[in-house]
Formats: structure tokens, sequence, C-alpha cells
């Protein structure tokens, strides 16, 4: 009996392995994850510069490794069992690598990736206890089942992340998106009356998940407004110098939006004015503007000011209660979300049942 376990432990880490690399892989390519919680720190490992190798995710790589890792061990051969062992060796060693990292360079920890990492180390271990004598692969009448327990745990992930409710957000909006942040979208003009009047109401509460939030402001100057389009300009210009909050601040609070008034305000915010005066009169940034302005009539702007908070879009002047309570509601995630712990319980109970007809196998006698 106990010969018969390190083999199974092994192919079952691996089934793990397999899993949560897909789900990682997924949350990768999202602008919404499906997996990570908001705030988490997947984000941060995946944004520090240790989530792709040679532009490669490691999620990626990590699901062809351990996929491959799984064909190579079914094989009955001696040869092949060998590598199977040293490849297990390699993932072992690299889960550590990994967790090192996580632990002691980044000070954060990716519940997913420490999944994969504990997993791919309990497979190392695994293999290399089981006996020599025999090997990893399993009795010849039960090959069918590691190939469909493979596929199963590949696919799961990608599977449950079709069936997640979509947030009712236009893909314009999304596609601004930044995983694992409370995400903020803003389209405005400078001269609305309604936007200046929202804005201090933005700011407090923008201040206030400063740590949490990535924030977008678009510039949609209406054509009714004079000064609208300089002032976009002055923001444009004004962001490109690491100043763009700054400029939106003093805009919204001036009662002059002229060409002069905008160069005055960069000058006063210390911006470098020759930078400044060619940016303004440079194509690209009324390029820029004009590309803002037909993504949010893409998005199906209805009025200014529009401001999407998370998967909520608000047109018009709000209180700040209202919007107090939408940026808590994002924080959390969305609520009709299904709790990833379903998933990971299906999962768990499959993998019980492939390890109860695995040790089913082993125990029935096989032909000579």
């Amino acid at each position: 009996m106990a010969s018969r376990l390190p083999p199974l432990v092994f192919r079952l880490a691996l089934l793990v392995a397999i899993a949560v690399s897909s789900a990682l892989l997924i949350d990768y390519y999202r602008p919404l994850p499906a997996f990570c919680d908001v705030g988490s720190g997947c984000y941060k490992v995946r944004t520090s510069g240790f989530g792709s190798i040679l532009y490669v995710p490691v999620p990626l790589i990590g699901l062809l490794a351990f996929t491959s890792l799984m064909a190579i061990s079914l094989v009955h051969n001696e040869v092949a069992q060998r590598i199977a062992r040293a490849l297990a060796a390699l993932g072992g060693a690299f889960g550590v690598l990994l967790l090192s990292i996580q632990a002691f360079h980044l000070h954060v920890f990716c519940k997913l990736c420490v999944a994969v990492d504990v997993a791919a180390i309990v497979a190392a271990a695994a293999a290399l206890i089981s006996p020599r004598s025999g090997d990893v692969a399993p009795p010849s009448g039960y090959r069918w089942l590691w190939p469909l327990a493979t596929a199963f745990a590949a696919v799961l992930p990608g599977v449950w992340s079709k069936i997640q409710p979509s947030p009712p957000v236009p893909p314009e909006i999304a596609s601004l998106w930044v995983p694992g942040k409370l995400n903020v979208v803003e389209f405005a003009d400078f001269q609305c009356p309604f936007c200046r009047e929202l804005h201090p109401k933005m700011a407090e509460l923008l201040r206030q998940y400063e740590n949490h939030v990535h924030f977008v402001r678009l510039n949609v100057p209406l054509t009714s407004h004079s000064n609208a389009r300089s002032a976009a300009r002055a923001y444009c210009c004004a962001e490109s110098q690491g100043k763009g909050e700054e400029m939106a601040d003093a805009l919204f609070a001036s009662p002059d939006l002229s060409v002069q008034t905008c160069e005055r305000l960069a000058a006063l915010l210390g911006l470098s004015l020759p930078a400044y005066r060619s940016c303004v009169a440079s194509d690209a940034t009324d390029a820029r503007i004009d590309e803002e302005y037909a993504r949010a009539r893409s998005a199906g702007l209805a009025g200014l000011p529009t401001v999407w908070i998370g998967d909520k879009g608000f047109v018009g002047l709000q209180p700040i209660d209202t919007l107090r309570a939408a940026f808590a509601e994002a924080a959390r995630g969305k609520a009709t979300r299904l709790p990833t712990a379903l998933l990971w319980t299906a999962f768990a109970t499959a993998l019980a049942v492939f390890g109860a007809i695995a040790m089913r196998g082993r125990a029935a006698p096989t032909a000579r």
C-alpha cells in the first residue's frame, strides 16, 4: 500500500499544478480577473518583472512543463521514468526559487502562485521517493485515467471563467482596466459645469483609495464649450510631464480656460514651457483627444460627466454617498460573481475520485 502512494501523490500534485497554472494564465489575459481577488498579491507578482521569462508568461511555461511531465511519466520505459524524476526534481527546485522570490524579494505572495509552487515541490518529493524497482507510470489497464484527468485539469479553469457572469462593461472601458486594481474610468470636459462639481468628490475618494485604485481620465471636449479643447490639450501635455492630476485640479478650479490661462497654469505648476508649448501645438495631442472622444462615443456615452467605478457606470452629477458606496463595492469585488471556492471544491472532489480509481486500479490483479 505504502509503495503505491508516492506515484499517486506525484500525479495528483501535477494535476493541481496544471489546473492552477491554467487559472493563472487566464487571469494574465483578462481585463477583469476570474480567480484572483481585487487587491491581492497576484497583480503585484505579475507586474514585478518575475511574471514572465523572455516575455513568455510564467504560468504558460508552467502549464506546458507540468503537462509534458505528466505525459513523460505515463511512458512504461526506464529512460522515460528517469527523465520524469529529473524533471520533477527540477520543477521542485524552481518552485522553491519562486517561493523564495515572493517571500524575500517581493515581500508579497500570490496565492495561486504559491499553490503551483507547493504542488511542484510535492510532486518532486513524491517522484524522488517512488520505489526504484517499479515506476511512476500507472497500470496498463488504467492508462486512460491520467490523460483524461490532465485534460480535465487544464480545461476546467477556462470553462469556469466562461460561466462567470461578465460585468456589464463596454470593451472600450474594460480594455483600460488593470487586473487586481479598483478601476475607475472618467470621461470629462474641463469646461462642463457638472464635471467641475463632480471633480472634488472624485478627488476625495481617489485619495482615500490611493494605493488600490487605477484611475484613467479621458478627454471629451464638447464643441459647445469654446475652451474645452484647449484645456484638454493642457491636461494631456501636463500629464506627459508627470503633472496631469495637478493640472486637472487647476483646470477644474479655474474660471477661465483660455490658451493663455492654461499656459499660465502650466508655469505655476513648474512645467517646462518649451516642452509644454511644443506638446500643445502637436498634431499627436489632438489625435489623442480625438481617439478618447471616439472611445467615449463607441462606449455609448450618454452625457457628461460619465464615470465607471468598477463595473458600474454613472452618468451625470452624483451625490458623494453614491460614489462612496460604488468605490466600496468595487473594492470588495463583484458580489454577484461565483465564489472561486466552488471551483476548487469541485476540483478537489474530482482529484479524490481520480485517486480512488487509481488506487483501485493498482490493487486489481493484472494478467501476465
